[in-house]
């Protein structure tokens, strides 16, 4: 079968020709070169100092050649690891969102699978060597890759894949975001030997390619230079704000007006009828707006020819992500350095000073013997004393050979020695506590305090590793609609690293998710990782179980779960046996336990009598309101007749005081006899004769009268027409008279 034959590439639209697409790719690459040539140096001098490279080559060599030792102490790679080790313990994780008509499960599904990939691509590494360079010359870069799940399908994984070389990214000098999210295009190089080349590009004659390409650096004698070149486009849309509040791209069709435009990826695949009609401003116009869609494109080139491309992604932003450390504008120019820079000429005078200390030892002579002259036979085995290594020395003289020690070292040069390692120190901000050696420091809050300030000294090289793996997790983010559109089964990691199979975008399957459905925002979050976690838990637990020890009694199983012990599972399952079922209620999934169910026939006459009782209870409720309407009715019967009486005792008083004044005793005795009862019912008290005491026969109406006896009848009053008269009252208790 012949072999499949490989696409011609396309250049981009608005080139006349290859030639002239290629001149601009090389121009961009030496304008890129130049602009960040001296820092490019310094790095390289950064990381050959950190690997041992110390001494100027040139003096180096005068002092080897003289003899003089050349001693190299690097402690350069114990300052590195400390922050990089910080950088490893405080483990970023990738966090998912929901945003617009996001949903919470799909974004936990988003979330487990981005951990999958990050466990595939072994992405830990990938930030740790990130970070390494980023500490060590300033600048460290990852990407992220398309990548075919195996040999036997089509299906893509979306991968994070490290950049060793921190020289291998050539970044747009316009960038200046420390991610190089503002990046409009970046290079990223590789040196392909030219065998393994022509290997792999048959069609791409090395010999073809001409001494311009040679003379700026893509070609050599052993090498040829293959580069990535990304570069972002922007592709015209018309988007629109429906009615429902959702912003659509769109299109003119026509008579049929604005359509839904679908995409996948970049291409339009087709349209369809809006949902909602397009909302109208003020004006009554339509809200619509022309706008451009981001995409990133990738094109292989050597320089002289385009190997392969376009690739085009559907994301905001280059999928090449930068790490940056410390990086200052100095008028126009940028200068960028990590935690090697400073320490350098720290590290070369302990070098110095130390080589000097052993120079001076080794110039010193050795151990010297004074001898009489006279002892002449005795000298030679003096003379070789220090090499023959026999520790007894004879002489036969009259005179006792004495030992003189050679001169010490100066202390001004291992004094300069300390001080060029305190030097480092200071210029690093990680000191001995840090480094965990023995300080001034006594107390433990002493030695926190100044780890610290070590910590808080290097954070932003852990600030900006983890600004660079928010970016990479966004476009992660974006390019899952791309690459999982289809009905497939995914691997997603849980925070306990527990993996787990979800079925995607199928129609036909009730258990299915679909990921592109809804927004998604992307965060970063540090901290220990879940088997750090883990141990911390169970400490905390075993310290809370001796604070309070009847914890142990509902939380055993949890409690043996949570160690790291061998069969720490199986002893926590047996201890959950011995804890009362009604605390394992709701627990794994299970329902709680439900009460027996009660006997039909008693829960039939239990309602009977229930229903008896209610009913004898709205009888007696019926009866007690009725007799509580009664009660209130006779209580506004008798206040009337007592209102009635009162107005009718208030006329007699007015009827006696006139007849009084007027002095007519028949005019009151008829009053009298008009409104008294009879006669032979109310017998007055003795009283001497009306006409003697005419003034003092109405006198004891004034005084208090006793009560009248209560009106049993209806509203009926006394006086009226019609009416019974009152029971007799006995002598002298009834109305006072003359």
């Amino acid at each position: 079968m012949a072999a499949a034959a490989r696409k011609k590439p396309r250049i981009p639209e608005g080139y006349e020709s290859e030639a002239d697409y290629l001149d601009e790719v090389r121009e961009r690459f030496s304008l890129a070169e130049d602009a960040d040539k001296e820092n490019r140096e310094a790095e390289l001098d950064d990381l050959n100092f950190l690997s041992g490279v110390q001494w100027d080559q040139e003096y180096e060599k005068e002092r080897l050649d003289s003899g003089r030792p050349c001693l190299t102490v690097n402690r350069l790679p114990q300052f590195v690891a400390q922050v990089v080790g910080d950088i490893r313990m405080s483990r970023p994780a990738i966090k998912v969102r929901p945003a617009e008509d996001g949903d919470k499960k799909i974004a936990e599904t988003r979330q487990g699978l981005i951990r999958a990939i990050e466990m595939q691509s072994n992405a830990t590494q990938v930030y740790t060597n990130t970070g390494l360079s980023q500490v060590a010359c300033g600048r460290g870069q990852f990407r992220v890759a398309l990548e075919y799940a195996s040999n036997d399908v089509f299906e893509r994984d979306i991968k994070i894949r490290a950049i060793p070389n921190a020289q291998a990214v050539v970044w747009d000098p316009m960038s200046v975001e420390p991610t190089g999210r503002d990046a409009r295009w970046c290079f990223v190089i590789d040196e392909v030997d030219r065998k393994a080349f022509e290997k792999a590009w048959p069609d791409a004659s090395v010999n073809e390619m001409g001494t311009k390409v040679e003379a700026e650096g893509w070609l050599s004698r052993e090498t040829v230079r293959v580069a990535e070149y990304w570069v972002m486009k922007e592709t015209p849309a018309i988007l629109a704000l429906l009615e429902n509040g959702k912003t659509v791209e769109v299109q003119l069709d026509g008579e049929a007006g604005y359509v839904r435009v679908k995409r996948k990826g970049m291409k339009v695949v087709g349209s369809e009828p809006l949902e909602a009609d397009i909302r109208l401003d003020d004006d009554g116009r339509e809200i619509i707006r022309e706008t451009t869609i981001p995409s990133a494109c990738m094109y292989l080139t050597t320089g002289h020819a385009v190997l392969d491309g376009p690739y085009e992604w559907p994301i905001s932003r280059l999928p090449v992500f930068r790490a940056m450390g410390w990086e200052i504008h100095v008028g126009t120019k940028r200068v960028r350095w990590g935690l090697v820079r400073f320490a350098k000429d720290p590290a070369r005078l302990k070098n110095y000073w130390r080589s000097v200390a052993a120079e001076v030892l080794s110039m010193a002579s050795k151990a010297q013997w004074l001898l009489h002259e006279t002892e002449e036979g005795n000298q030679e085995s003096f003379r070789t004393s220090h090499a023959s290594g026999d520790p007894i020395l004879t002489w036969n003289g009259q005179v006792k050979p004495e030992r003189v020690d050679p001169p010490a070292a100066p202390n001004a040069i291992l004094q300069e020695a300390q001080l060029a390692d305190q030097d480092m120190k200071d210029v690093t901000g990680i000191h001995d506590a840090s480094l965990g050696a023995r300080s001034n420091e006594t107390s433990g809050k002493a030695i926190l305090a100044r780890q610290r300030e070590g910590d808080v000294a290097n954070i932003i090289y852990s600030d900006n590793l983890q600004d660079c793996i928010s970016e990479c997790g966004g476009v992660i983010n974006e390019l899952i609609d791309v690459v999982y559109d289809t009905a497939r089964t995914v691997r997603t990691l849980g925070e306990d690293e527990t993996t787990k199979s979800q079925r995607i975008n199928d129609p036909n399957n009730p258990d299915s998710i679909d990921l592109t459905a809804g927004k998604y925002d992307v965060v970063v979050e540090t901290g220990p990782s879940y088997s750090t976690k883990r141990v911390e838990a169970a400490e905390s637990m075993m310290a809370f179980v001796q604070a309070v020890p009847g914890a142990a009694q509902v939380a055993a199983d949890l409690i043996a779960k949570a160690q790291d012990w061998p069969l720490a599972e199986q002893i926590g399952e047996r201890l959950k046996k011995t804890i009362p079922p009604q605390l394992l209620q709701g627990e794994d999934g299970q329902e709680p336990a439900q009460p027996p169910q009660p006997d039909p026939m008693q829960v039939q006459a239990q309602q009977m009598q229930m229903q008896a009782a209610q009913l004898d209870l709205a009888e007696k409720q019926a009866k007690a309101s009725k007799a509580g309407s009664d009660a209130r009715k006779a209580e506004a019967e008798a206040k009337e007749t007592e209102l009635n009486l009162a107005a009718k005792m208030g006329q007699l008083d007015a009827m006696l005081a006139n007849a009084a004044q007027t002095g007519m005793q028949q005019g009151a005795a008829s009053i009298l006899a008009q409104l008294s009862p009879p006669q032979q019912q109310f017998q007055p008290a003795p009283q001497p004769a009306f006409e003697q005491q005419p003034m003092q026969a109405f006198a004891p109406m004034e005084q208090a009268q006793p009560p009248m006896p209560p009106i049993a009848q209806g509203p009926e009053t006394f006086g009226q027409e019609g009416s019974p008269p009152p029971e007799q009252p006995a002598n002298g208790q009834g109305f006072p008279v003359a």
